[in-house]
């Protein structure tokens, strides 16, 4: 097996803390998440990291899912608000360290061998993150690099 195959080492130490770190600031819980969100929403291309931050953001709330899917359908509203978790930020540098993700010369990312492995296994559960897997179905591919594109530049006039 090769080294690309592991995703956690031995030299990762999880501790007992005395109070419980909500789900959604789990390292854990933002890796699958962001697996899903390579396999199920960024297609072949890849995904930049405003794409990944407009997503997993979104998925903090109904409310804000409901809007992401209203906005790339062209209903209801033509805006998203932008808003930036750095957890997101400690996600990717954690993804591209393990090598679940690599980024390509055009900047955006894309899983890796063992990344397109942990992605198959995460779907092979039925049960695992059952909600999350049916928003980013029904987001699919419709938030492109296109569209994120002009999301920046009508906000920078």
């Amino acid at each position: 097996m090769d080294k690309e195959d592991y995703i956690l080492t031995d030299y990762i130490v999880f501790e007992l803390k005395p109070d419980a770190v909500p789900y959604h600031y789990r390292l854990s819980y933002k890796i699958a998440l962001a697996c899903l969100v390579f396999g199920l929403s960024c297609g072949r291309s890849g995904c930049s990291l405003l794409k990944l931050h407009i997503i997993i953001v979104s998925m903090y709330s109904e409310k804000e899912k409901i809007n992401l899917l209203n906005f790339v359908n062209e209903m209801h509203n033509n805006y998203i608000a932008l808003r930036f978790d750095p957890t997101v930020n400690k996600t990717v540098d954690f993804m591209l360290a393990e090598k679940i993700i690599f980024q390509q010369g055009n900047g955006l990312f894309r899983l890796t061998k063992s990344g397109k492995k942990f992605f198959e296994n995460i779907m092979d559960d039925q049960k695992l993150l059952e909600n999350e897997k049916r928003f980013l179905k029904n987001l699919s591919s419709k938030l492109t690099e296109k569209l994120i594109d002009s999301i920046k530049s009508s906000l920078l006039g």
